[in-house]
């Protein structure tokens, strides 16, 4: 599993952990009766996919997360908060003394404050976590979060809030990972915990379809803006959560993830400018470093049906371009819609809501080399 991950090419962040246990009775989610031992645990499994012990690998993993939802009783912890910031304090210390070049963090909470207005209040649990991590010196590497909504900028607006509460306990300099996000289809849990058949069914449908396309880069797009340094959406794989279906085949939210990534392979970035529209459609572009090729991604999540219109001035003056868009909604799968030339001049798309649109553009044959 781990090297099937490392074979994609990405990186991992290894909680250090259970998972959550909806049943009644709990099994794993206890405190452990001895903390030292459980930390020598810890470092062993460290040993063993960092370092090769008890016939292990060599995986170098930066990343230790520390427990899961701990404040989210229960169904993740059954002991107090004083018995997990202690865990977590030994943990995280044994971890540094034994693995400097590592990094170690939590607490991956599930419930870190509610915006009130403009600002944000701090729950009283993490507020007693920093405040103790803080008084025992505490490693915090990073700082971990969930967030589970169907609103796509509430992601963006918590994470600049829990940034000043870490800043105010000394912890600003602390990696931002909002290490488990989705889209909550009516921002109702209902459905999955309670229902059954068709409205389980339908509530998993909405959100691997298009709504949850539009909601996946409507948040990618507005994190580039916010002080989110990690983002790992739950999940990839054919959990019903995940982005491929039972039998693997891709839902849409895997063509806006895959949309979003041809973007990100853009390095530069490039400013976007037009009419400001609360909660409207959302734009990122970016170029190659030789001002040759250039991606813009939009999404409208929220809204009527709307014409897309982008003027592409970025290629400099005299410079004609191809341009080619790719839709992804109900119908089309990141699929070629249309197709032309310009010179600095307007392309316009048919935008409907709940879509995603990425437009690529290429400087034509023979042009002039004269970019910005």
């Amino acid at each position: 599993y781990i090297q099937a991950i490392i074979d994609t090419g990405t990186g991992i962040v290894y909680r250090l952990g259970e998972s959550i246990e909806h049943s009644r009775r709990k099994y794993h989610v206890h405190p452990p009766e001895d903390v030292e031992k459980w930390a020598q645990v810890c470092l062993g499994i460290i040993r063993h996919y960092n370092e090769g012990w008890a016939n292990g690998f060599h995986h170098n993993i930066r990343y230790w997360e520390i427990w899961n939802e701990p404040e989210n009783r229960p169904s993740m912890w059954t002991g107090t908060d004083e018995q997990f910031f202690r865990m977590y304090a030994v943990t995280a210390r044994r971890i540094k003394e034994a693995f400097p070049e590592v990094k170690v963090g939590g607490p991956s909470i599930g419930a870190p404050g509610e915006l009130r207005g403009d600002s944000f209040e701090a729950s009283d649990f993490l507020k007693a976590f920093l405040a103790y991590c803080r008084e025992h010196g505490s490693p915090l590497d990073f700082f971990s979060w969930h967030l589970y909504t169907d609103d796509p900028w509430l992601h963006g607006r918590k994470a600049r809030g829990l940034h000043g509460v870490l800043e105010r306990y000394g912890f600003g300099g602390a990696e931002m990972h909002l290490n488990e996000w989705n889209y909550l289809p009516d921002n109702d849990w209902g459905p999955m915990l309670d229902g059954q058949g068709v409205v389980r069914q339908r509530w998993y449908e909405k959100m691997g379809g298009p709504n949850g396309a539009a909601f996946v880069a409507t948040v990618l797009m507005d994190l580039q803006d916010s002080p989110v340094d990690v983002a790992n959406y739950y999940c990839g794989d054919t959990n019903p959560f995940g982005l491929f279906n039972r039998f693997g085949a891709p839902k849409k939210t895997y063509y806006a993830m895959k949309a979003f990534s041809m973007l990100a392979r853009m390095p530069v970035r490039v400013r976007v400018s037009g009419p400001a529209v609360a909660e409207g459609p959302v734009v990122c572009a970016a170029m190659n470093r030789e001002a040759t090729k250039l991606a813009v991604l939009a999404a409208h999540y929220r809204g009527d049906d709307r014409p897309l219109r982008l003027r592409i001035d970025g290629f400099g003056p005299g410079r004609g371009f191809e341009w080619e868009i790719l839709r992804v909604d109900a119908d089309r799968d990141l699929e070629p819609v249309e197709a032309g030339a310009a010179d600095n001049d307007w392309i316009e798309a048919a935008f409907g809501a709940q879509a995603v649109i990425l437009v690529r553009c290429h400087v034509q044959a023979g042009a002039s080399a004269a970019g910005r």
